[in-house]
């Protein structure tokens, strides 16, 4: 396994009572208690957490990436060709791929990294090795530390790979604490959330296992033994099961406990549990199918607006300050946003009139906005 997760190290000092004695000893615990087996400790299972947590990472894996340069006082120019780093990271992977996995990252345990595989003549990386952060480790070098890099910079390790310094890394990194080294991510601070999911969906399975109202069977035989009673239920559940007809004699009878899921607040419970995934993830309800009132095309619209504002956003900032990091300076990366923020043609054509009109756009402006070659002159 390639080390152990992106550690916070905990500093012990033991003394010995008796020769007064003491010892320092330092504890890693990567801090996201286990939650299951499976894709990001089990979280990808659940139907809510699996829709919000695609839909931010599918966001941000299909929009075009572009680099932007302004130097001596020149008018600021976009890149082209696009930069292969910001084009295609990690062959021969496609972009949305490895932005997309970066980004699940990100959301579940507070970070993504990728460790540099190529560079230009240059020396600026072209190319990277997405790796998992739960195989990650992270430091600061202090005095007395085993390592090459200086006293203060911050180093990686992944697994044989030792002593990487943060210009061998991209490091997108989450939510955090001043100071710390690593982000937090979902697993690390809603496990709670998660675990009560997780419970909803095995109450909701055991509720409906064997198609039937949780029930006595009731014998009036006096000289039932255990045995018999087990052969009895696993008849009575057998049948069922298989939906056929099931044979009680006379000294036997079955009572349902009925049951209801409105009753028993399950639905509402489980309704409560997308609200909190919404929460956690800062999208709308609506996207995580729960129904709301009075919602009309407007509000859609908005909604969509508010993702990128209010959710997106953050992350999006997050990857273009860490990227930018390994371009030259005067050099910026950016995430082209426009294409989520493309309304309906109706509206968009009405808008282009009103430019047209009013003079600050040409035909041929417009077309561009419309991915459409320009016609005529182009200088008209």
């Amino acid at each position: 396994m390639l080390g152990t997760t992106f550690t916070r190290a905990k500093n012990i000092e033991i003394t010995d009572t008796i020769s007064g004695a003491s010892e320092l000893f330092v504890i890693h615990d990567h801090l996201a208690p286990d939650f299951a087996t499976g894709a990001f400790r089990g979280g990808m299972s659940l139907p809510g957490a699996w829709r919000a947590a695609n839909l931010i990472a599918d966001l941000i894996g299909g929009i075009p990436w572009h680099a932007y340069r302004e130097r001596g006082g020149e008018p600021v120019r976009k890149l082209d060709p696009t930069p292969p780093l910001l084009e295609q990271p990690a062959p021969p992977e496609t972009r949305i791929n490895t932005f997309s996995s970066w980004a699940l990252d990100l959301l579940w345990n507070g970070n993504a990294v990728g460790l540099i595989a190529d560079r230009n003549s240059d020396g600026y990386p072209t190319a990277v090795n997405p790796v998992p952060s739960d195989m990650v480790q992270i430091r600061r070098v202090t005095e007395g530390m085993d390592s090459i890099l200086p006293i203060g910079e911050i180093e990686y390790s992944f697994g044989t790979l030792k002593n990487l310094g943060p210009h061998d890394v991209i490091h997108i990194k989450g939510p955090h604490a001043p100071g710390e080294l690593r982000g937090m991510g979902v697993l690390e601070t809603h496990l709670d959330t998660l675990g009560l999911g997780k419970e909803q969906n095995r109450q909701a399975r055991s509720l409906t296992k064997h198609g039937v109202p949780t029930g006595l069977l009731k014998s009036m035989n006096p000289d039932l033994t255990k045995p018999e009673a087990e052969t009895l239920k696993a008849g009575w559940l057998a049948s069922q099961r298989d939906r056929t007809v099931a044979v009680l004699n006379a000294s036997t009878e079955f009572v349902p406990l009925s049951w209801n899921p409105e009753e028993l607040q399950l639905v509402e419970a489980r309704k409560f549990t997308l609200h909190e995934l919404a929460l956690i993830f800062g999208i709308p309800l609506s996207f995580l199918g729960v129904e709301q009132s009075s919602r009309t095309y407007t509000n859609v619209e908005q909604e969509a607006v508010n993702i990128l504002k209010f959710s997106l956003n953050g992350h999006l900032v997050r990857f273009e300050q860490a990227l930018s990091l390994h371009f030259p300076n005067g050099t910026w990366v950016k995430g082209n946003v426009d294409g989520l923020l493309r309304s309906d043609s109706h509206t968009r054509y009405e808008t282009h009139k009103i430019g047209l009109d009013a003079g600050f756009l040409t035909i041929n402006e417009v077309r561009e906005l419309e991915d459409l070659p320009p016609i005529g002159d182009a200088n008209e």
